[in-house]
């Protein structure tokens, strides 16, 4: 329970789809009548029964609050990952959860299954008793599954008892898919042998096996009947309209409406099919989807489609040029990106990491939310605890509508997730859910590369025009910086500072040379100190370093400055020697700021006579 509301949790793959937009919004309507709130934590395709799939996207069951949530629903053959499935079953039960399996039997759940076998049944005898076909193909799904192979018997148990003798040479296996279902057809057509019925275990299948047909002459129902299975939205489109068997989601809805009302922990429930008699059977039709009645939707699924994407594809294309963490957020302030809220793990902040290096880790507990649709200042980013799932969540929920949970990801890279609360439960928000996620996948995602990429090459850069003992600039490096320096407008003075390590061969032959290289990276760290932030210092020789700076600095401050940190480097730390240097400061003006080698021998000989003065004492 979560502010005062039960919490129920769906679980599934392809939020999008037809049958899931149908599910949801009915579940999600009786749920608010029952002042319920709905969660949905989704992804964007199945797992294919894959027991060791390590899809990041699966991070986003991770988001479920065991503790808050009352009742999980879980579509079982959707998710397609029985590992996963029996991972989230575990953890709700031992917080005494109610968990409901759609499509799916597990021990101690609710489970609600279709009963397809029966549905296909039902197909497969009306086109028997009404059409009466004499010779008949099946174009199954794929080789090995559980439910093609089921129809497969079926469909030879029935037309056995027509008196049709069964021989494997009457089944083709099309995948349930489009193009290996157009080449089991073609096959047929070639070889000529196209039956009187061709009886497919999807819609997919159906539908493309009508399209070859027709191409290469053959009139469905009247020279072959055709026949699908599932009740697809596309079915309402195609001539002829397909007969097919849907399954009912409104009664599906409706069981586990009651079962959460009741509270029943562990019951078995099987929804019968219902049968969608149509054209491409020999029947009659009773009606048909009538685009030109619905323009608002056909608008929705064709043109503002098309406009969505575009922008959606820019906003990637965005995002992936900017610089700052702070500029992406500004770039996701559009459109198609309201009300929602992305949250990213907090490693996506700093430029040094390396995006692939984090393939392997899940989502953080401490988060960055980085837009919020609703809040004006979405740029301004800041931390979030990821069990509080997303700010306002109380405002949120409240819309009544689903509040819907996706996992970011790049290239399998987890990078946080987005959370959708749109205030009306519509099939057009829904549908545009996988596109977004696409683009902010993308998006993100390939800004990470190309800022570590920068990263990579600034620290390639700094390698390059470094001295690598003390990260003073090598000749290269300053001297590009310099000769950028002496083109700038208004400046016309410089401060020139020239630093030698006194005894540095004392030190060498009698402490070793790395106990040198301790005293030139101090003396170094002392130049630094005594300059301003804007010097440039450079490492020209062994223990030779100079540094320029903009404008007049007073050579006293300078020098206390640089006595200052080595008389504390000296008392503080332990060794055998004392760091001392010698310094020549200088002022460079109009008359020689474009002769470098006469100024560098003017505060050269300056820094002589101070070590010079230093042996005379």
């Amino acid at each position: 329970m979560l502010f005062g509301k039960k919490i129920i949790a769906v679980c599934l793959a392809g939020i999008n789809e037809e049958n899931n937009i149908e599910f949801i919004s009915k579940i999600n309507e009786s749920l608010t009548q029952l002042d319920y709130r709905l969660m949905v934590f989704n992804i964007c395709t199945d797992l294919n029964w894959n027991e060791e799939n390590e899809d990041s996207e699966i991070l986003v069951f991770d988001l479920i609050d065991y503790d808050t949530t009352d009742t999980i629903i879980i579509l079982d053959e959707q998710i397609k990952d029985r590992h996963l499935v029996e991972k989230i079953i575990d953890k709700a039960k031992k917080k005494d959860i109610q968990i409901i399996v759609i499509d799916g039997h597990y021990a101690g759940c609710v489970n609600i299954e279709f009963d397809y076998k029966a549905g296909f049944e039902e197909l497969v005898r009306h086109v028997m008793a009404e059409h009466s076909p004499k010779r008949l193909h099946f174009i199954a799904g794929y080789k090995g599954n559980y439910f093609s192979h089921e129809r497969i018997e079926v469909f030879r148990n029935v037309i056995q008892e027509y008196g049709i003798e069964f021989d494997d040479s009457m089944v083709s296996y099309g995948d349930f898919w489009a193009l290996p279902a157009v080449k089991a057809v073609q096959k047929l057509i070639d070889e000529e042998n196209v039956p009187d019925a061709i009886i497919c275990a999807n819609d997919i299948m159906a539908i493309n096996v009508v399209c070859v047909l027709q191409k290469n002459g053959y009139r469905v129902p009247q020279d072959v009947i055709v026949t699908g299975f599932d009740g697809i939205e596309e079915d309402h489109l195609t001539e002829p309209r397909i007969t097919t068997c849907c399954c009912d989601y409104t009664k599906l809805a409706d069981i586990a409406i009651n079962s959460i009302k009741s509270e029943v922990m562990q019951q078995d429930y099987k929804v019968s099919s219902k049968l969608m008699i149509s054209e491409s059977c020999g029947c009659k039709y009773s009606s048909r989807l009538n685009i030109l009645s619905s323009p608002e939707k056909l608008n929705g699924r064709f043109y503002k489609y098309q406009e969505d994407n575009r922008i959606m594809m820019q906003m990637a294309e965005n995002i992936q040029n900017c610089i700052s963490i702070e500029d992406v957020s500004e770039k996701l302030r559009n459109r198609v990106m309201g009300h929602t809220c992305v949250i990213l793990n907090k490693w996506c902040q700093d430029s040094s990491k390396n995006p692939m290096d984090f393939s392997s880790e899940g989502l953080e507990d401490k988060m960055l939310v980085l837009f919020e649709s609703e809040d004006s200042k979405s740029h301004e980013k800041h931390e979030f605890l990821r069990k509080n799932y997303v700010p306002d969540l109380e405002k949120k929920i409240e819309l009544k509508s689903p509040v819907i949970f996706m996992e970011l990801d790049y290239m399998n890279v987890p990078l946080g997730y987005v959370c959708f609360f749109y205030k009306v439960c519509d099939s057009i928000y829904f549908k545009k859910i996988p596109q977004i996620v696409s683009a902010l996948n993308n998006g993100i995602g390939g800004w990470l590369n190309r800022r570590y990429q920068r990263y990579l090459t600034n620290q390639i850069e700094r390698i390059y025009e470094h001295d690598a003992l003390t990260g003073l600039y090598n000749r290269l490096g300053f001297g590009k910086r310099f000769d950028a320096m002496l083109e700038k407008q208004n400046v016309n003075t410089f401060t020139v500072v020239m630093a030698d390590l006194d005894g540095l061969k004392f030190i060498n032959d009698n402490y070793g040379h790395t106990s040198g290289d301790i005293a030139i990276k101090t003396v170094a760290h002392a130049l630094q100190y005594a300059c301003s932030d804007r010097a440039l210092c450079v490492r020209f020789g062994g223990d030779e370093m100079l540094a320029v700076i903009e404008g007049v600095c007073e050579e006293t401050v300078i020098r206390n400055n640089f006595k200052r940190y080595l008389d504390d480097y000296n008392s503080r730390c332990e060794v055998p020697f004392q760091v001392s240097a010698s310094l020549g400061i200088m002022q460079a003006d109009d008359k020689n700021i474009n002769d470098f080698d006469s100024m560098f021998k003017v505060v050269d000989k300056l820094m002589y006579e101070d070590k010079k003065k230093k042996k005379a004492r």
